[in-house]
């Protein structure tokens, strides 16, 4: 009567209790008896086991193994990590405390309006929650990822014109002077290249491979965390001879009080008010006026693929095809720079 009542009390019956105890005394080892200390035992074990490689985790926890687990990203990725994930868990208290495996789609997508409101924002923070739970599917601790249906927002793209022929002279011929030398190989780069601006700041001279003619970007200097090897178009190797620079391979390509500096050079250069990541949008425009290439495109400007590209580099048809053929011609360069 007493073993009816425990068993009754767990909300089971007699004939599943029995089915259990079958199922024990095969796992045991088949015919033999099962000892009932031996058996709560190798329950325990296997519990702790079980507990050790899926752990119960709550959200705020879920957040600690993911900054630990990410402790090897650069500095600036590891803050807006930690940015966007305080701020979910401090407009979510309920949230941080519950175990991620009972989080639902819905949930993650209120946690999303709650917390921001601009649409960029909002978009930014369901990538860093839908890495949140992915890293947690990868480490074996959750079974799906709640926010993967959950859509991303529409980009509402706004027209970027690149520079014109005009105006990427007067830069050039800014750079070249005595007070704005040292910031010219860096134009180059970013011109011809179409590296972003915070991925000059992390280059050096040994990324630069001018016999091969490539400019190699690891993974801890690019913004996307992925290696990628970018080519070194003819105007920008004449561009770079010009300069005759002979640096250390240590040495980064950006001077001292680069941010400081860059800003004095384009404003010099009469590109007031100036936009950001303008050169690397020339360089998206020209090369698809020119080349008409968008999955080389894709590669050279380490995007994640071509769609991208197609809705936010919408200014080459405007770009003559032969200004497009100017811009990556070296003796146009020469001529117009003397």
């Amino acid at each position: 009567m007493v073993g009816v009542e425990l068993i009754q009390a767990h909300g089971l019956k007699l004939i599943e209790a029995a089915e259990i105890i079958r199922e024990l005394a095969e796992c045991m080892g088949g015919k033999h008896k099962i000892k009932a200390k031996e058996c709560i035992q190798r329950l325990r074990a296997a519990r702790d086991v079980l507990r050790e490689t899926n752990p119960q985790l709550t959200l705020k926890q879920g957040v600690r193994r993911l900054m630990e687990g990410k402790g090897h990203r650069r500095a600036a990725t590891r803050r807006e990590l930690e940015y966007y994930t305080k701020k979910i868990l401090a407009y979510n208290p309920d949230a941080a405390r519950r175990e991620m495996r009972h989080i639902t789609t819905q949930m993650c997508r209120e946690m999303l309006e709650k917390t921001f409101q601009k649409q960029s924002s909002r978009r930014k923070a369901r990538t860093i929650l839908h890495g949140l739970f992915s890293y947690c599917c990868r480490m074996g601790w959750l079974q799906r990822n709640p926010v993967h249906p959950i859509q991303e927002a529409p980009v509402e793209e706004r027209e970027k014109k690149p520079l014109t022929l005009e105006q990427i002279l007067r830069l050039l011929r800014t750079s070249l002077s005595p007070k704005h030398r040292a910031c010219a190989p860096a134009v180059g780069i970013m011109l011809w290249s179409g590296i972003r601006p915070t991925e000059i700041t992390r280059l050096r001279w040994s990324n630069i491979h001018t016999k091969a003619r490539t400019i190699t970007l690891y993974a801890t200097q690019s913004k996307t965390g992925g290696s990628r090897c970018v080519s070194m178009p003819q105007p920008l190797l004449r561009w770079l001879r010009r300069l005759n620079v002979s640096p250390h391979e240590d040495e980064l390509i950006c001077p001292k009080g680069w941010v400081k500096r860059w800003g004095e050079l384009h404003r010099a250069s009469g590109l007031y008010p100036w936009m950001p990541d303008v050169l690397r949008h020339s360089f998206a425009s020209y090369h698809a006026a020119h080349y008409r290439d968008m999955v080389r495109l894709q590669y050279e400007m380490g995007h994640r693929s071509v769609q991208l590209l197609r809705f936010r580099y919408i200014s080459a048809s405007q770009i003559p095809r032969r200004a497009a053929s100017a811009y990556w011609s070296g003796k146009y360069w020469d001529r117009m720079l003397g």
